[in-house]
């Protein structure tokens, strides 16, 4: 019985070794930022928004942006996404669909609210350790 729970004292302070020694310092640890794109329109007096992942840049069809399952309606659902993503992360806020999407159906609709809002919505997102870059001469 001794043997035994020597044994697993061994294995246990070798298991603990081991797993310390791969560990990664925290400098080492970071990794770019996720970056995602916000997408707003206005439609029956209220603001709907679309965030989408965006793994290398802006770069997101209209099928997505437009899509059902990424829609937000209005800035607290906007808020409550936010909220969800990861500290660090970049959110690129276009109003035209780059590429050979920019005539897709829908992206001509695409604007952004009041700056009143939009100081909001940068405000909101910056607390929470995101960055907002807006992409238009618009704003």
């Amino acid at each position: 019985m001794i043997i035994r729970q020597a044994m697993l004292l061994a294995v246990g302070c070798i298991g603990m070794a081991l797993y310390a020694s791969g560990q990664v310092p925290d400098s080492a640890q970071r990794t770019v930022p996720m970056a995602y794109e916000l997408y707003s329109w206005q439609e029956n007096g209220g603001w709907n928004f679309s965030v989408v992942p965006s793994p290398s840049g802006v770069n997101v069809p209209a099928e997505e942006v437009f899509n059902k399952k990424f829609l937000l309606s209005g800035v607290k659902d906007l808020r409550r996404k936010l909220s969800t993503l990861p500290e660090g992360a970049t959110i690129f806020w276009p109003v035209r669909i780059s590429g050979a999407d920019q005539d897709a159906k829908g992206s001509q609709r695409l604007r952004y609210p009041s700056s009143e809002t939009v100081e909001a919505i940068r405000k909101y997102a910056e607390a929470r350790k995101i960055k907002v870059e807006m992409l238009s001469a618009q704003q």
